[in-house]
């Protein structure tokens, strides 16, 4: 995002130049002016993920701590994210959420490059981005496909660009793939909030698809690469069964599966207790078509 304010101010200097008009100047500034606003309020959510405290945000902006809360407060940043998103069709990625850990040495490449991806928008975009190697396209063909310019496309498969859902539907369909796989990780890149609660069936199909949707984004390591990573919290087995939508398995294994492909487990807890709470509340006990076994162990922490 940074970059994005370089990029205006020097547009605003070019312009500044050439002695432009008036009209142009003051375009160009305000341009300036709202990208750093975007910047601003990014910038206080990172902090506050990182786990400022509100006192220490309104220290550094030199406001009262109510301010600096109705100021920057995550809904309203998520609703000025989604606005500026949509008015430039993608928006600069804003999100930079701490390093995860690495423990010893694995041959598994897959899984430890899903580990670098730290980021709720860095899952998004390497989801898209495995995505569009298994499709065989080129970023000209995709390019071609959405309508943009291939330069555009590459930021936003890099992570520079975060999509809106418009877009992130359209290169689901570009590359023969389910957008709902995509939803969850969509959702939580823009920082927007759990659906109401729902239909056991439909609440199991949205946390199977945010499963699969992260193994997009780990690039697809096989059964066995997932038990080697989680140490054998996860067995191929359970792997394999929840990836393909037959089970819903303990929070436990859950979370360590997550976590296996470099996913935030607080990221899908919500969907796993949407599960639970949808199937206690259902006045048909059986279990939906298509899913074989539930876990019964609560969520802790």
């Amino acid at each position: 995002m940074a970059t994005e304010v370089h990029r205006l101010a020097r547009q605003l200097l070019d312009s500044e130049l050439r002695a432009e008009e008036l009209g142009t100047l003051l375009e160009r500034a305000e341009a300036v002016r709202r990208e750093l606003e975007i910047y601003t309020a990014a910038a206080v959510q990172d902090a506050r993920y990182r786990g400022e405290k509100w006192e220490s945000v309104a220290k550094a902006a030199h406001v009262a701590p109510e301010t600096a809360r109705t100021r920057w407060g995550p809904e309203r940043v998520a609703r000025m994210m989604i606005l500026h998103a949509n008015d430039k069709r993608a928006a600069p990625v804003r999100w930079r959420g701490p390093q995860q850990g690495t423990s010893g040495d694995r041959p598994d490449t897959a899984v430890d490059e899903a580990s670098e991806v730290s980021s709720p928008a860095g899952h998004l975009a390497s989801a898209l981005a495995h995505l569009q190697l298994n499709s065989g396209m080129t970023i000209r063909e995709v390019a071609d496909f959405t309508m943009l310019s291939p330069s555009f496309i590459s930021r936003v498969l890099s992570g520079d660009r975060l999509p809106t859902w418009d877009l992130v539907c359209t290169l689901a369909e570009c590359f023969r793939s389910d957008p709902a796989e995509l939803r969850v990780l969509f959702e939580t890149a823009h920082g927007m909030t759990a659906q109401a609660r729902q239909p056991a069936t439909a609440a199991i199909a949205e946390l199977h698809a945010a499963v699969r949707g992260l193994y997009w984004a780990a690039k697809s390591p096989s059964p066995e690469q997932i038990e080697r990573a989680s140490e054998g919290a996860v067995t191929a087995a359970e792997a394999r069964r929840v990836l393909g939508g037959l089970d819903v398995p303990d929070w436990g294994v859950l979370a360590a599966l997550v976590h296996a492909l470099g996913g935030r487990p607080f990221d899908i807890k919500p969907l796993w207790e949407a599960v639970h709470y949808s199937f206690l509340m259902c006045d048909d006990p059986r279990l939906p078509e298509g899913v074989s076994h539930i876990g019964t162990q609560s969520a802790v922490g």
